[in-house]
C-alpha cells in the first residue's frame, strides 16, 4: 500500500498535475479581469491571442504582462518589429472581443 502511495505521488511529481500553477492563458483572463474587463471579453481576447500569436509570443506575453504585471502597451512597446506585427494581426479579434465579447466570424 505504502509502494502504491509513493508511486501515485511520484507520477503526480512528474505529470505536473496542474500543481505548477496557472496556465499561461489563465495569468492572461486573470490579468485582463484585474483591469476591470469581463470574464468574457478577457477569455475571448486570450483565445485571439492564443490562436493567433506563435506559442512563444503567447507564453512571453503571459509571463510579461499575466506574472511580471507589464503593462501591455509598454510591452508591446518592448517587441521586435516581427512581434509587433503579429500583435497587430491580432488587433481586429481582440477589438470585437470588446466590443461583444465574442470573437469576430
Amino acid at each position: 500500500m505504502k509502494a502504491g502511495f509513493v508511486a501515485m505521488l511520484a507520477a503526480l511529481a512528474l505529470t505536473g498535475c496542474g500543481l505548477a500553477g496557472p496556465s499561461d492563458r489563465q495569468v492572461l483572463v486573470d490579468a485582463c479581469v484585474a483591469d476591470g474587463e469581463s470574464e468574457a471579453t478577457c477569455g475571448c481576447i486570450t483565445t485571439a491571442m492564443e490562436k493567433n500569436l506563435s506559442p512563444e509570443l503567447f507564453k512571453k506575453t503571459a509571463d510579461a504582462v499575466g506574472r511580471d504585471k507589464k503593462d501591455m502597451m509598454t510591452f508591446v512597446g518592448e517587441l521586435t518589429v516581427q512581434e509587433q506585427l503579429s500583435f497587430s494581426a491580432v488587433l481586429g479579434d481582440m477589438f470585437a472581443c470588446s466590443l461583444t465579447g465574442e470573437p469576430a466570424e
